[in-house]
């Protein structure tokens, strides 16, 4: 593209960086559509990722210092979201005070350490403020979806619960490797 007088090799940085967002997202997807395909659940693999990449955006959390381990540890989760739904709905163990209770701790969490700023992305206070309450709306807005979805297919209401407890569960993984306390900053502006 610079040979040929597309970009200004000024902004070959930028467009770097797009180009290796886009096949970021393009990898992402494939994986999650690819783990959905093994678990037989290629539809909810979509409502998945749609979830956990939504909200992830506003609530940030854990970060691999390189795509390879972004996209391994994004694997990791995705299984493992995709296997325990397996089990909790085939194992008629789960039940709706479990749901309610994972819905709860996920909205604590987001509520008390969203939004986890990366180092290569911070946020001034105004963007903190903006993504926090994005995210707790969408935590709250998909658990309500969670409990009403619940009545007609219990799969798909526990994946959403999984997804966000796992977004949750990123954040505090974060927390502890920054020393698990809330940002200063926040605090001040939330009293």
């Amino acid at each position: 593209m610079c040979r040929k007088n597309i970009i200004e090799n000024e902004d070959i940085e930028i467009y770097k960086y797009g180009f290796e967002t886009i096949c970021s997202t393009i990898i992402g997807f494939v994986i999650t559509l690819a783990i959905g395909m093994i678990f037989r659940m290629f539809f909810l693999s979509v409502a998945y990722y749609a979830i956990f990449v939504t909200i992830r955006q506003f609530t940030g959390g854990y970060h691999a210092n390189s795509y390879f381990k972004c996209n391994l540890t994004f694997a990791v989760v995705t299984t493992l979201v995709f296997e325990f739904t397996k089990m909790a709905v085939y194992s008629q163990t789960y039940t709706i005070p479990n749901h309610i209770l994972f819905l709860v701790l996920s909205f604590i969490v987001i509520l008390y350490f969203a939004p986890v700023e990366n180092e290569n992305k911070p946020l001034d206070q105004k963007q903190k403020k903006k993504n926090w309450r994005i995210a707790i709306v969408l935590t709250l807005a998909i658990s309500v979806l969670s409990c009403a979805v619940y009545i007609f297919s219990v799969q798909a209401a526990v994946l959403m619960a999984f997804t966000q407890l796992s977004i949750a569960v990123l954040i505090v993984i974060t927390k502890l490797e920054k020393g698990g306390k809330r940002d200063a900053e926040n605090e001040k502006s939330d009293t």
